[in-house]
């Protein structure tokens, strides 16, 4: 009889300590920092170079945002650049003029009329785009050529394409041919400089790529504009860059589709920023507290068991029929295994 007693004694005392071996929680890997990638600015979204579970180096490129580019119109060379990534258009333009300044190549325009033209009737018609020579009326043997620019009744314009040995301001005639012949001349002008041509735009400065005293030809891209202020006045050339290491969690938007700036683009985690969650029964949380050891194996890799430490245990439960069930957050050990969204059990140690 004796025996049987110390038997039950014996059986009592251990089912608590065997209860508490067999604990086991069932739950999930989860990111434990997200983060989530803003427009900088309003534009359409250019081809998307990456989808949800992507993982992506720090800099690699994510997307493209559309801006407004700034073209040259003529060949020539850049003068005054005033503007610099970041700055509003509307103020720099206010105090300058111009983002930047372009000057042609032709330096010069000549003010004309057929006065003092030969008197040949054709010497009194002037047609638009003629090449025509010009010669200095007080020295002889400074010459130039030009092209006709445009023709208001008598009156006409050339542009000095080759200036040669022209001053500004000075008077000249106009001939049809390089003997500089009376016969062959269709007029008189002045000569006054061209006035470097103000490059404007609308909109906050996004890439700069002109610099003063560059040549340009028509066409070259001078600037990239984009509708809104750019958070710290900081520039950039078009692309959402991935700011560190890590894996994509949501891709928010898609090719082609305009966005507004601080919309959000995509969301993801940085590298290793994995924890473990699990759901634990309210009779079970006598059994834990933070900074326990658990024992945490993933399904998919149920031969290689983690080590995990309870960092967080809910304070607020879930009804679950009748019974609360609570969420207990573990911080596992580093690894190359765990992937957010993996099925996992931990056991107390």
């Amino acid at each position: 009889m004796k025996k049987h007693c110390v038997a039950a004694l014996l059986a009592l005392c251990l089912t608590p300590s065997l209860a508490a071996a067999e604990l086991e929680l069932d739950g999930s890997v989860e990111a434990s920092r997200v983060y989530t990638l803003l427009a900088p600015y309003s534009g359409v979204a250019g081809d998307i170079n990456a989808r949800a579970g992507d993982e992506i180096a720090q800099g690699e490129a994510l997307l493209t945002l559309s801006t407004t580019a700034v073209y040259a119109d003529f060949d020539g060379t850049v003068t005054g650049v005033f503007a610099q990534p970041g700055d509003s258009a509307a103020s720099v333009q206010e105090r300058y003029g111009a983002l930047l300044y372009m000057e042609r190549d032709a330096l010069y325009t000549a003010s004309c009329s057929t006065s003092g033209a030969g008197s040949d009737n054709d010497n009194k018609i002037v047609h638009a785009g003629e090449h025509v020579f010009v010669r200095s009326t007080e020295d002889t043997d400074r010459r130039g050529e030009g092209v006709v620019t445009g023709v208001e009744g008598r009156g006409y314009t050339v542009e000095v394409t080759d200036a040669g040995t022209l001053r500004v301001s000075e008077r000249v005639r106009i001939y049809r041919d390089a003997d500089y012949r009376s016969e062959h001349c269709i007029g008189t002008g002045s000569l006054s400089r061209i006035d470097p041509t103000a490059v404007t735009a609308e909109g906050y400065v996004l890439a700069m790529y002109a610099q003063a005293g560059e040549r340009v030809s028509r066409g070259d891209l001078l600037a990239e504009m984009v509708p809104d202020a750019l958070a710290g006045m900081q520039g950039g050339d078009g692309a959402v860059y991935m700011p560190e290491a890590g894996v994509l969690l949501e891709v928010r938007t898609s090719g082609g589709e305009r966005v507004e700036k601080d919309a959000p683009l995509l969301t993801y985690c940085p590298l290793g920023a994995l924890e473990a969650v699990f759901t634990a029964d309210e009779d079970d949380l006598q059994q834990l507290s933070v900074g326990d050891g658990l024992t945490v194996t993933l399904d998919a890799y149920p031969d290689e068991p983690l080590r995990g430490t309870v960092s967080a245990i809910s304070g607020v439960g879930e009804r679950d029929g009748g019974r609360t069930r609570f969420d207990v957050t573990v911080t596992l050990e580093d690894n190359d295994l765990a992937r957010v969204g993996m099925s996992a059990t931990a056991e107390k140690e």
